[in-house]
């Protein structure tokens, strides 16, 4: 059976490719016959030039009077129109002598004008029979092209000079390369001067003379190239399947070809096999698995009844495995849901507790703020007693001036009796404010500037008793979003810790500036998040390094015992978290620098 199997799929293996050759032979030769009229066709659109030009009068008073300039600069201005209109790569003029008088080329750096060609075959097979046709590498330029001539005839007999068309098909290997086909013409030796494939260009099928290598050298008609042959194998026949080098690789095609016997030039057409092996091998493949199948359906014939018998033993034992594995499943589900009402009662457990432990955090943040109170309560003492004292005086001088009916005396001491008593209200405003109880979590729009007046009213006693040069540059439209009491408290916080460390200083100033800054990462709406930079910057001694990483831990403080608790920083950072800002530490230019960010708010 194996050896049945193997024959079949060797012999559909060689029908299959020998159908497939045949039909890339017949596409082969059809896609000839399209290459070949096109390739006529860009040749023929320019026959007919030279010989015009050839005609043309001023041509010929030029090569009458070679010395003549306003005829040389009329005769390349229109070179140079014609070429542009007709898209020909360049036209130029060469005397009986092979020098070229003129060329549409003639303004350009690498210009014809002045060159000799007379060694070049185009200008000896124009003298020498009146036209010709010639395809190779320019010398000037270095660009390939075929080179149509047209000798000009002389007034008094014989050959006054060679008109020159150049006529670039560089364009059609593209159209090849674009269309994936693999074309190439060769020359009359079997140069190759045109091809799909770049690699195949200005190199022989097979090792050429010695007397067409040294002609072709002579005239420089493939430049430099050192026309190595395609073919690595000499013997190989042209007639049938080829292998041609394709980058670092060889492909191998089956080669049809036509001859242009007029042009001198030989069209060929290397076709693929390769997708006809695959399709012989996919044919022989299919059967192949065609006779295994017969042969495994014939096995399975004879097996199918033993199947059937041990099918039944096999259903029974599936029947048990499936029941074992539902109640298996069902005692699993049961402990599942047990684990679930325990996860539930974890959860709810969990948030009683993040609950408590919230109320107790408030309750911490409420006592510190009380002990920042504290902790000024003597100052703002003597800040309220001296506008009481004051107000004693001017009742007592009012009293006596009121006898001696001095009025206007009267009428200003009652006005500075007003403003003190706004002075204590204002005092007593912020101290209301600052002690109540807050905790509702509601947030409205704060302005900084006067925020941080605020803390200042409340510190203005230490201020002045300490001789600290308080320097506030907020702007008046820095806007936050925060809890108006908890921000407070948060300033308080921070300017008391930077008067504390300047109690030394032989220097004392407080310097609070504000900056907006802008996150360059977009928010889910769109917009970019906006935030307020408050620093508070003081003229102490600075944070020691050392003690950098520990600023906001609780308890952590460097002060005397009973000085502080260590706590200020700590709340304050905490406070400042609920408030979805940041709170960092630094050393500045003189001391420390405690930065406060905020997210901004609209006016």
């Amino acid at each position: 059976m194996a050896a049945a199997t193997l024959a079949i799929t060797l012999a559909a293996f060689l029908l299959a490719l020998r159908a497939g050759h045949e039909q890339l032979r017949h596409a082969s030769r059809q896609r000839l016959v399209i290459a070949e009229a096109v390739l006529r066709a860009a040749v023929d659109r320019y026959r007919y030039l030279p010989t015009v030009l050839a005609l043309d009068t001023q041509v010929q008073a030029l090569l009458a009077d070679l010395d003549a300039p306003g005829r040389v600069a009329a005769v390349d201005a229109k070179f140079e129109a014609i070429a542009r209109a007709s898209d020909v790569a360049e036209i130029y003029l060469l005397d009986a002598k092979g020098l070229t008088r003129s060329a549409s080329n003639w303004n350009q750096p690498l210009t014809f004008v002045g060159m000799s060609y007379a060694y070049r075959p185009y200008f000896l097979d124009a003298l020498a029979a009146g036209t010709s046709r010639y395809f190779g590498i320019g010398t000037t330029t270095s660009r390939p092209g075929l080179f149509i001539g047209k000798a000009v005839p002389s007034p008094g007999g014989g050959v006054a000079g060679v008109v020159v068309v150049k006529v670039d098909l560089e364009g059609l290997q593209g159209e090849w390369r674009r269309a994936g086909e693999q074309i190439l013409v060769s020359d009359a030796v079997g140069v190759v001067f045109l091809a799909s494939e770049p690699a195949w260009k200005y190199r022989p099928f097979r090792p050429l003379a010695a007397a067409d290598t040294a002609r072709i050298r002579a005239a420089r008609q493939y430049g430099d190239s050192d026309l190595q042959p395609l073919l690595e194998d000499d013997r190989a026949d042209l007639g049938s399947t080829v292998r041609l080098p394709v980058g670092d690789r060889a492909a191998r095609g089956l080669v049809e070809h036509v001859a242009m016997p007029d042009l001198g030039w030989t069209l060929w057409y290397v076709a693929q096999t390769g997708p006809a092996l695959r399709q012989a091998l996919l044919v022989a493949l299919a059967a192949g698995v065609a006779c295994l199948a017969l042969a495994f359906a014939l096995a399975a014939a004879s097996q199918r009844r033993r199947r059937l018998r041990g099918e039944q033993a096999m259903r029974r034992a599936l029947e048990r495995r499936v029941a074992e594995r539902t109640r298996a499943l069902a005692e699993r589900t049961d402990a599942l849901s047990a684990a679930n009402d325990r996860l539930r009662a974890e959860i709810a457990e969990r948030e009683r507790a993040t609950a408590a432990l919230r109320a107790t955090q408030d309750e911490l943040i409420h006592a510190g703020r009380l002990a920042a109170l504290g902790q000024i309560s003597t100052a703002i003492n003597h800040e309220i007693n001296q506008p009481l004292a004051a107000l004693r005086t001017f009742l007592a001088s009012t009293a006596v001036f009121l006898e001696r009916g001095d009025t206007a005396t009267v009428s200003r001491n009652l006005e500075r009796m007003t403003q003190v008593t706004q002075r204590i209200s204002e005092i007593i405003h912020h101290l209301k404010a600052f002690a109540r109880k807050t905790g509702s979590g509601h947030r409205e729009t704060v302005r900084l500037a006067a925020a941080a007046e605020a803390v200042l009213d409340l510190l203005r006693a230490r201020i002045r008793a300490e001789g600290v040069t308080v320097d506030c540059t907020i702007p008046s439209d820095a806007l936050v979003r925060a809890e108006p009491v908890r921000l407070e408290q948060v300033l308080l916080n921070l300017m008391v810790n930077a008067l504390d460390a300047m109690r030394e200083a032989p220097e004392r100033r407080l310097e609070l500036t504000a900056t907006r800054e802008t996150d360059s990462r977009e928010t889910a709406s769109g917009d970019a998040n906006a935030t307020w930079r408050l620093c508070v910057a003081d003229s102490g001694s600075g944070i020691p390094e050392e003690h950098m990483p520990h600023v906001f831990d609780p308890f952590f403080t460097t002060k005397a015992a009973g000085e502080g608790l260590g706590l200020g920083l700590s709340l304050s950072s905490l406070i400042v978290r609920d408030l979805d800002g940041s709170l960092s530490a630094a050393n500045g230019a003189r001391g420390a620098v405690l930065s406060l960010v905020l997210p901004a708010a609209e006016a």
